[in-house]
């Protein structure tokens, strides 16, 4: 019992000591912390006085406001005070108010005003000699110290030159080409600058570019390449601007322009204005119905056929922007359930389709009708035109060849590949068609020279068998003077080699390891050689520049 009296004095000891605890006396404020606390957190006489700054129409006072005198705009209807400005150049324009230290003609037309300007910029110097990086933006050997503000535009020029804006991203008015103009008279402008031989890179309009006189040089005779070892350099892909989904299965480079075409199994085909620095995309066709096999130029240039696993092909007219359907076989149906493979005449005037039981139709390349039919043995495996579209050579399955004159309309040739069984790939070049290249399932490529056969050879002896390849030819092409042959499995990744004619042999330097090829759907050569376009399942378009056919 005394325990527990002694634990309620306690406890009522401790509740009397925590109600006796002193009140915090407040701390008088002076006047000096009072306007301290007035500028940081702001009081009511100040925020009066910053709503009579905002508003000029309310006449603040003593805590009451004044409505002000009636101006007029009561009787104003609501439609009219308000506009849509849907029209460009039609409003106020905000930059009539920028400070004129700020305009500057090099500047683009259509660049804002900047929301921020840097003073330091105009004090400070930049050496433009003293970093290799930097001597590209130079305009003569002697120019070396910049302002910051000269120093910003010449490195905006610079970008603007590799990387231009596209259209889509210009306001309303603004035209591209007289964005190309300005960089034009730019690059003219600076003679001495190291980067003095790099172009307007913008893609002009596709009608545009076709009415410029420049074109591919097209040379006669080139001269004699060394064996041995290539000059091949990699450039920037041919459609980095804009990849395909899905892997590459055809491409086409145009007979007068710097122009390739791509094509895939994502229902597209894309044109590339070929430069090497930026390879900007031209113009671009989506085909809803049909998964692309074959896409090709006309010789003429003007237009694009485009084939896949149809009963019908497309001709794309690349001045009007029409899309032309062709279907008209006539009676012939049964020989061709799919156009998805075709090739053109050299002379234009003439389409071949691979079909059915044998045989290959022949069609009217401007009407799309049909002209005539040719017969093989077995299943026809590929096809390919004379050098002047006087003929064409077909391969079957079996490792059989027919020749087929095109004038005569007979076969004028038969004659079976060496060696060969299923074979799978054939392809003419040189100087008259001199060589015919044979690919097979197995890998081997047996290259003959036609000069040394005639119309009764049936069992010519290949002037050169190639076993580099271990897995099915895919693709054979030739250079546009048949001194390079480019043969490539997909099988593998990498599986590419270029062989040196007359004399057979591999260039042994290249490709090395480190070239990234992949798994290669297409290979092209430009007209003239110039350029080597590689096509992979990946959807990337390497390119390669020959430097003996560049000089």
């Amino acid at each position: 019992m005394p325990s527990k009296s002694k634990r309620r004095q306690s406890t009522s000891a401790a509740s009397v000591a925590v109600a006796e605890k002193p009140v915090p006396v407040p701390v008088a404020v002076d006047e000096e912390e009072r306007e301290l606390e007035a500028l940081l957190f702001g009081d009511d006489e100040g925020f009066r006085k910053g709503i009579a700054q905002l508003d000029d129409d309310v006449e603040v006072t003593d805590g009451s406001y004044q409505q002000p005198e009636d101006d007029g705009m009561e009787e104003v209807a609501d439609n009219d005070l308000f506009f849509l400005d849907d029209a460009p150049g039609t409003g106020p324009d905000p930059n009539d108010d920028e400070p004129e230290e700020y305009i500057s003609e090099d500047e683009p037309p259509h660049v804002r005003e900047a929301a921020w300007y840097d003073s330091d910029d105009e004090r400070i110097t930049v050496s433009l000699a003293s970093h290799p990086r930097l001597r590209k933006l130079r305009r003569t050997e002697a120019d070396d110290h910049v302002t910051g503000k000269d120093y910003q535009r010449r490195l905006r020029l610079q970008f603007e030159r590799v990387y231009p804006v596209p259209e889509w991203a210009l306001p309303a008015g603004a035209k591209a080409a007289g964005r190309a103009k300005r960089l034009r008279a730019e690059a003219d402008s600076d003679d001495g600058s190291a980067d003095e031989m790099d172009q307007d890179l913008s893609a002009d309009p596709l009608k545009t570019l076709f009415q410029r006189a420049e074109g591919y040089v097209r040379k006669t005779k080139s001269a004699a390449l060394a064996p041995g070892t290539i000059d091949i350099s990699r450039l920037k892909d041919a459609n980095q601007q804009q990849l395909s989904a899905a892997a590459i299965q055809t491409m086409s480079f145009h007979p007068t322009h710097p122009l390739v075409l791509t094509g895939g199994y994502d229902r597209m085909v894309r044109i590339y204005h070929i430069d090497g620095k930026v390879n900007p995309l031209v113009t671009s066709l989506h085909v809803k119905s049909m998964p692309i096999q074959t896409a090709q130029f006309h010789p003429d240039g003007k237009r694009v056929f485009i084939g896949g696993r149809r009963r019908y092909f497309y001709i794309w007219d690349l001045e009007t922007g029409t899309v032309e359907k062709i279907s008209r076989m006539y009676g012939h149906e049964s020989m061709q359930k799919s156009m998805e493979t075709f090739k053109l005449s050299p002379c234009g005037r003439y389409v071949a389709l691979q079909g059915q039981k044998g045989w290959v139709n022949i069609l009217n390349a401007t009407t799309g009708q049909w002209i005539t039919g040719v017969k093989v043995e077995g299943e026809v495996a590929d096809l390919v035109w004379w050098a002047a579209g006087e003929g064409l050579t077909i391969a079957n399955t079996a490792g059989e060849l027919w020749e087929w004159n095109s004038d005569e309309r007979r076969i004028v040739g038969r004659w079976r590949d060496e060696g060969g069984f299923s074979t799978v790939r054939i392809a003419l070049g040189g100087e008259d068609s001199r060589y015919i290249a044979v690919g097979s399932k197995t890998g081997i490529v047996n290259v003959y020279d036609r000069r040394k056969m005639t119309s009764t050879t049936t069992e010519p002896k290949p002037f050169r068998t190639l076993e580099q390849l271990t897995t099915s030819v895919h693709t054979l092409a030739f250079s546009h003077d048949g001194q390079v042959l480019a043969m490539a499995s997909r099988v593998k990744k990498d599986m590419l080699k270029l062989v040196h004619l007359p004399s057979g042999t591999v260039f042994k330097n290249w490709p090395t390891m480190n070239t990234p090829l992949g798994k290669i759907g297409a290979v092209e050569f430009s007209q003239g050689s110039e350029m080597l376009c590689i096509g992979n399942e990946q959807g990337h378009v390497r390119l390669f520049r020959l430097a003996h056919y560049s000089a």
